[in-house]
């Protein structure tokens, strides 16, 4: 889409007072790194794209299921089992072809944190868990690039917005939070206005950022809950000795990377290769019966046994939905990895 296409598409835009020419332009400038790409991250990825940003980096590890299809902005049954980030960037690049999008499906660690968010002025949370979350925080500590905080659970969401030194960071707020899989979506259940309005708040709250806007929410929390009519502000104190932006800098408590991780819902376990590989997935299907495989792709070939749903991905990474226990779900993986491999599944 040429320049003068793009200020037509977003001609409503430029009246606005607080946007106007300039603040279109820096709109267009701008790349936006989005980490999670599920109910809330699909909905600040739409409206992002929709409000004129140049550069769109979505960043997500899982795919779409139908579970989690209701509440997934722009995405129908057609995306079934495609990973959510390429899904996402399809729907988003044909909708608004002025925004470049970005689509990595991967998982972000302590280790690739600064590879994957490299060059984002901004980055933003459509996350379901503190664990990433803090990893997440620790870049913004370190970079000074501004942190657009989320979350959604049932009927109640938040959005805050760290930037640090000049505000608290998030460790500031929610110190020690462990996740708990008796508080996933999965168990307490999510609604997808709740979803969308806290993306589209926090989508708001990033074009503020960029834009340099006063009013916008650095180290405040705001909360929203669609069953009070009320939305509440909440004032976030830096904390001395916290163990990220305190004066001592990072602690030893720095977030670490693991090899297998409890995903939402508890049934489903993300396994991180140690050392990263290159799978042919279009040969690693041959090895599965046909009718087992529900999508084959460049990046992640997913395939069903019983009531286990497999996705191995490109790199080595595996996803194992439909499972009890850790221990299950890397027998699997290793099963998984050894067949498309050539090599004898592991035994149970």
């Amino acid at each position: 889409m040429a320049d003068v296409d793009s200020a037509s598409y977003f001609s409503r835009m430029i009246p606005v007072p607080e946007i106007g020419k300039a603040g279109f332009h820096k709109l267009q400038s701008a790349n936006v790194a989005v980490v999670g790409v599920g109910g809330v991250g699909s909905s600040i990825s739409y409206y992002l794209a929709q409000s004129g940003i140049g550069h769109l980096k979505l960043i997500d590890q899982d795919i779409v299921e139908q579970s989690n299809l209701h509440r997934l902005q722009g995405l129908g049954k057609s995306h079934l089992y495609y990973p959510k980030a390429e899904a996402m960037g399809d729907s988003l690049e044909r909708l608004v072809p002025s925004c470049r999008v970005e689509a990595l499906v991967d998982t972000l660690t302590v280790s690739s944190a600064a590879e994957l968010l490299k060059g984002s002025d901004v980055v933003v949370d459509g996350l379901d868990n503190f664990r990433t979350r803090f990893i997440l925080n620790r870049h913004s500590v370190n970079t000074r690039t501004p942190y657009v905080f989320t979350s959604a659970i049932q009927t109640q969401g938040h959005v805050g917005v760290f930037s640090p030194p000049e505000t608290a960071c998030l460790e500031c707020r929610f110190h020690g939070v462990i996740d708990g899989a008796q508080d996933g979506c999965d168990v307490l259940g999510v609604t997808p206005i709740i979803t969308g309005l806290v993306g589209a708040i926090a989508a708001n709250e990033t074009l503020k950022v960029i834009l340099s806007s006063r009013e916008n929410q650095r180290s405040r929390l705001q909360t929203i809950d669609t069953v009070s009519p009320e939305f509440i502000q909440t004032d976030i104190a830096k904390r001395s000795d916290c163990g990220a932006c305190g004066p001592e800098g990072p602690l030893e408590n720095e977030p670490k990377t693991e090899t297998i991780v409890t995903l939402c819902g508890g049934k489903t376990f993300n396994i991180v290769p140690r050392e990263r590989s290159d799978i042919d997935l279009s040969e690693a299907s041959r090895s599965i019966p046909r009718g087992s495989i529900l999508t084959s792709t460049e990046s992640v070939l997913v395939y069903r046994i019983a009531h286990v749903t497999v996705s191995v991905f490109r790199n080595g990474r595996v996803l194992v939905g439909g499972v009890e226990s850790p221990r299950e779900a890397l027998r699997i993986a290793e099963g998984a990895i050894g067949l498309v491999r050539g090599i004898s599944p592991v035994s149970s």
